[in-house]
This record gives C-alpha cells, sequence and structure tokens, in this order.
C-alpha cells in the first residue's frame, strides 16, 4: 500500500509474545480462522514428517478481556529437523499458499533468527544445527500463519511498532532441561536485533522463541511508539490463564500523525583525547556500541598548544547514558564526559525484504527504505549484515553485492 499512512501497533510489554497469541490478535482484528486450516493444509503437504495438523480457534477471556486463542497441534514423525530442511519446506508452503513477495521474505527471515539464534546458542555450524521444538509442524504453521493472514488484512504496506518485550523470570522447561527465562533463543533474536525487553515479577514464560523471531521481523519500530488515531484492536491470547497479568498480545491498528517527520531526545557524550593509541580508541567504540549507543564518531581536532587530539562523540539514549559514560571513562582513561541534551527530527523510514539473484542463487536482504512525507520511497540501503552473509557464500567483495542490490531496487518497487 503506497503512501499508507497507517501503522500497526504490537503491544508486547505486559505479558510478552508468541507465536499463537499473534495468530489470535490477527484473527481477531478479522483474520479467518479458515485462513490458518488452510496453511495447515498445506504444511502437512509440504513437511515431511508431519501429520493430522489441527488449528482451533475459539473465545476466550483473559483478564476479563475477549480475546482469540489460536491452538495448534500436529503429530510428528519425526522428534527434530534441520534448520535448512525446514527453510526449504517453508519456501514450498509460501510459493502453494499465494504469499506476497513481502509474506514469502518475512517468514524465512523469521526462520532464519531462529536458526542463527540457536547457533550462537549451541556454538554449531549453520550445516549442523538441528531444531528441536522450533522445528515443528507448529511452528511452521505460526510463521505462516501470520504471513498469511497480514497478507489477507492488507497490513504488510504498514509500518509496524513493538513495544520493549517482557520475557518473565523465573525457568522454563524444554528438551528435558530447565533453563533461566527469558529462554536462552529468546535472549539471543532479542541482542542480535537490539530489541528492547524488560523483565518482571511473572515466574513464566512470557515470550517464546516464536513468537520474539515473530515480533523482530514484523517491527520496523521498536521501543517508543507514535502517536497514531487507533481505529481497531486485536487480542490474541495465550494458553495459559495468569494470575498477575492478562495473558494477552494486542494488536493496534491506526492512523499516523500527520506530522511529515517523527521526534525523539537522545543525548550526545562527548571527551577530548589526545594521548590514548588509535587501538584503545577502537576498542572503545567497539565496546560502546555494543553496551547500546545509537551511533560514535571520531573527530580530529587541535586542542591547547597545537597538539593533534581527537574528539570523540556518542549519540545514547538519556537512560542509557550514565553507564556509556562510565564505560567511556573507563576505556580511555579520560576525567570527563561532557552530555548534551538533543532534540532530533527524524526523516520517515521503513524496513522491507526482497529478493536477489547472485551466482545462480536466491537470497533474501533486508532493506532500509526511505520514504517521503507522503510516504513514496525515495531510496533504500540493505543491511549489511546480509551483504556480508552472502559474500561470505558467493566469494564476492562487498561493493559488488551492493552494484546487484541498487540494481534490483531500482528495478521494482519496494
Amino acid at each position: 500500500m503506497r503512501g499508507s499512512r497507517r501503522a500497526v501497533i504490537i503491544d508486547a510489554g505486559s505479558s510478552g509474545a508468541s507465536g499463537d497469541k499473534f495468530l489470535g490478535a490477527l484473527v481477531d482484528l478479522g483474520g479467518s480462522p479458515k485462513s490458518l486450516m488452510k496453511v495447515a493444509e498445506v504444511v502437512e503437504k509440504n513437511l515431511p514428517g508431519s501429520k493430522n495438523i489441527r488449528v482451533e480457534t475459539s473465545r476466550v477471556e483473559r483478564g476479563d478481556i475477549g480475546a482469540r486463542l489460536v491452538s495448534v497441534s500436529s503429530e510428528e514423525k519425526v522428534s527434530k529437523r534441520k534448520a535448512a530442511d525446514l527453510i526449504a519446506s517453508a519456501r514450498k508452503c509460501a510459493k502453494s499458499l499465494g504469499l506476497s513477495n513481502w509474506g514469502a521474505g518475512f517468514v524465512i527471515s523469521v526462520l532464519e533468527s531462529l536458526g542463527l539464534a540457536e547457533i550462537r546458542v549451541h556454538g554449531h555450524s549453520a550445516r549442523d544445527i538441528e531444531l528441536h521444538e522450533l522445528g515443528s509442524a507448529d511452528t511452521l504453521v505460526d510463521i505462516l500463519g501470520v504471513a498469511y493472514l497480514v497478507d489477507e488484512l492488507k497490513l504488510s504496506g504498514d509500518k509496524w511498532w513493538c513495544s520493549p518485550i517482557a520475557v518473565g523470570t523465573g525457568v522454563t522447561i524444554f528438551s528435558g532441561r530447565t533453563y533461566p527465562n527469558p529462554a536462552p533463543a529468546v535472549a539471543e533474536i532479542l541482542r542480535a536485533h537490539k530489541f528492547p525487553m524488560k523483565t518482571s515479577n511473572i515466574q513464566y514464560e512470557l515470550t517464546t522463541p516464536t513468537g520474539a523471531a515473530i515480533a523482530v521481523n514484523l517491527a520496523s519500530g521498536k521501543g517508543e511508539v507514535p502517536v497514531i488515531t487507533p481505529q481497531k484492536f486485536g487480542y490474541g491470547a495465550g494458553a495459559k490463564e495468569l494470575d498477575q497479568v492478562a495473558n494477552l498480545l494486542r494488536l493496534t491498528v491506526g492512523e499516523l500523525s500527520r506530522a511529515d517527520h517523527a521526534h525523539d531526545e537522545v543525548v550526545v557524550l562527548e571527551t577530548n583525547l589526545d594521548d590514548v593509541s588509535g587501538e584503545v580508541i577502537g576498542r572503545a567504540v567497539e565496546r560502546l556500541m555494543e553496551a547500546g549507543a545509537r551511533d560514535v564518531s571520531i573527530t580530529p581536532v587541535f586542542m591547547k598548544k597545537n597538539r593533534p587530539g581527537q574528539l570523540i562523540s556518542v549519540i545514547a539514549d538519556r537512560a542509557k547514558s550514565e553507564h556509556l559514560a562510565e564505560l567511556l571513562m573507563e576505556e580511555t582513561g579520560t576525567l570527563g564526559v561532557r552530555e548534551i541534551p538533543v532534540s532530533r527530527h527524524i526523516s520517515r523510514r521503513a524496513s522491507t525484504t526482497m529478493a536477489i539473484e547472485v551466482k545462480g542463487t536466491r537470497f533474501q536482504v533486508r532493506v532500509k527504505k526511505s520514504l517521503t512525507a507522503t510516504g513514496h520511497f525515495q531510496g533504500g540501503k540493505v543491511e549489511y549484515e546480509d551483504l556480508r552473509r552472502i559474500s561470505n557464500e558467493t566469494g564476492l567483495s562487498i561493493r559488488e553485492l551492493q552494484k546487484i542490490v541498487e540494481a534490483s531496487i531500482t528495478r521494482r518497487d519496494i
């Protein structure tokens, strides 16, 4: 939908996110339960080792709020699947379901997020990684079902935001073992996407790996949500009734504010250095970015008595300024850090996925889009991590891949 000023807000800040909650919320927004049954049939045909996949949709209450509960069950002939096999089946399913380019790309991106998290958690190679519970037919129905319903509701062209995701505390059990919440795969997905999370005293797995992967791939905006005029709400229920909180995920569809761009408040941390080596500065930059700085820049300056030096500038959220200032002093030995409050004007932007062909092989890449005040596309830039992954697989340089992507962007309306 070109020029759309609609937005969808994912409210996962109280009871987290899971695949069934997303499906329930989308059905509550008007998605068809029959569509989910169709998804189940397609998965059963294209996922080896699965049978009798069933989807049931019901109306329930969570904390006295009416919501949709979607339950997916299946019989499995296998206990685990390789991530690559699940992705291969997902491609067939997406084609059979007639998903849009956005929908097909979204499905693969979610599965890649799950696979990369498992690789990181277990320390296995991409070729050897096996998914246990995450490789089930239920997982594939959740992900394909979300893509299908988003397409059906014509929400794929809208901007999605997500609140910080609640993860709960205590422990969770899977693969016969006990793990702390958030589950390792959830923590890794949120870390890899630099996605904010919030803990609570609820002793329960509020967010599942599938829920986290869906949320981070739907939302191009995170943290602070924009000002919108709400038009419709959808409530998706979790399977369990919780005492402390209504176990719900809420989707809000609304109209964006008419402002041509957004605003936010950040701080700039600065310090001057004239006796620190390049290696020390490089390590400081690395640690600052890992700790959550939005950006770090180094500017050559002349200091007292015409001594050459460097000005380190760090753009950061106000809540992180204390920790980042301490880290800057620790790494560089500087005796003081200036903190300057700054208001920013932010151009409209969105994220999408697109397929490119390199040496006869198709790859999915994430693209950041720059939009005009009326919502029209005016430029795009592919994520560096995707280019690096393709470069490692094909042997082509980043510059060569950038030219291929630019040509693909020019040829199509993304």
